[in-house]
């Protein structure tokens, strides 16, 4: 009898936990209030400059030149 009741709590209590950790969850995202906007802004894009531009340009040629290969 006794036996069977630690049985009974026993699982009761994994069942609590289970439920518990089941519970939570990660949002990468920064929590919202009610007076904020609905959709989150994302920073403006920066121009490469032409040094920039161009070295990224002999990458990507390298690359295609790579894969013909």
């Amino acid at each position: 009898m006794k036996a069977t009741i630690k049985i009974v709590y026993l699982c009761t209590a994994i069942v609590v936990a289970s439920l518990l950790a089941g519970g939570c969850s990660y949002n990468e995202l920064p929590p919202k209030t009610d007076d904020a906007t609905t959709t989150y802004t994302l920073p403006k894009g920066v121009i490469p400059t032409a040094d920039e531009s161009a070295e990224a340009k002999a990458i990507r040629e390298e690359y295609n030149n790579y894969l013909v290969q």
